[in-house]
């Protein structure tokens, strides 16, 4: 026996409304005007099953419902967008800490600079580079201990100038007492001061150095910052 599409007679008809309706996507409205021009079109001496035609009625309520869901999970995404984009805003002026390597030098006084160890270090070099890449200045640090901690950078560079305006980044390179390399992660400590939005994600800026979200390990309260300054 035939099956339903071999009973439409009208191929044109058919595609008319296929590509009417967006072409290679069957739409909602595309599957119901292909069922109506395939009814229309039925052989008289072999018309369609009632089975055929209320599983094809399913299909098309499976697809009505789909597309409703669909709609309605893309309107629940930008309304989740918008509050996330709104609460993301609470964060300017707030101090954070996040991992990252770069900081903004603004081409007098000191910078500084932090970092976190799991463990004892018995030898240390620092290293600040420009945003070309290039070493500006060295230090070797000698012993540190694990846990948090930071280098105050004067902008003092290997040619015994200081360095310009802009942006910086740092690393540290360290090893234990064996010898054996200790990874040193380095920290970016500072106040969000603006909040971009151009990729459609909130990203913020740390003293004018973009940061990701996802980097940020710490927001701190007025008292956290009395507090290191006081130990500090």
């Amino acid at each position: 026996m035939s099956s339903a599409i071999t009973n439409v007679t009208s191929y044109s008809e058919v595609t008319d409304a296929t590509t009417s309706y967006g072409g290679q996507e069957l739409s909602r409205d595309a599957f119901l005007n292909l069922l109506v021009v395939q009814l229309q079109h039925q052989d008289p001496l072999d018309p369609q099953k009632n089975e055929e035609f209320v599983a094809q009625l399913a299909q098309f309520s499976s697809l009505e419902q789909l597309t409703n869901v669909n709609s309605g999970l893309e309107s629940l995404y930008v309304a989740l967008a918008s509050m996330n984009n709104a609460s993301m805003t609470q964060l300017l002026g707030q101090e954070v800490v996040a991992y990252g390597d770069t900081f903004y030098y603004g081409g007098e006084g000191d910078a500084t600079l932090h970092y976190e160890s799991e463990t004892d270090i018995t030898s240390a070099t620092l290293t600040v580079t420009d945003e070309d890449g290039t070493v500006v200045w060295t230090e070797e640090l000698g012993e540190l201990d694990a846990g948090d901690g930071e280098y105050t950078w004067d902008g003092s560079t290997t040619t015994g100038t200081t360095a310009e305006e802009g942006e910086y980044t740092f690393s540290i390179d360290a090893t234990d007492a064996s010898g054996d390399e200790v990874p040193v992660q380095t920290l970016v400590q500072g106040t969000i001061d603006g909040m971009s939005f151009e990729d459609g994600s909130p990203t913020p800026y740390v003293d004018g150095i973009k940061v990701e979200l996802g980097d940020i390990i710490e927001v701190m309260t007025s008292s956290q910052e009395e507090e290191e300054e006081s130990s500090s």
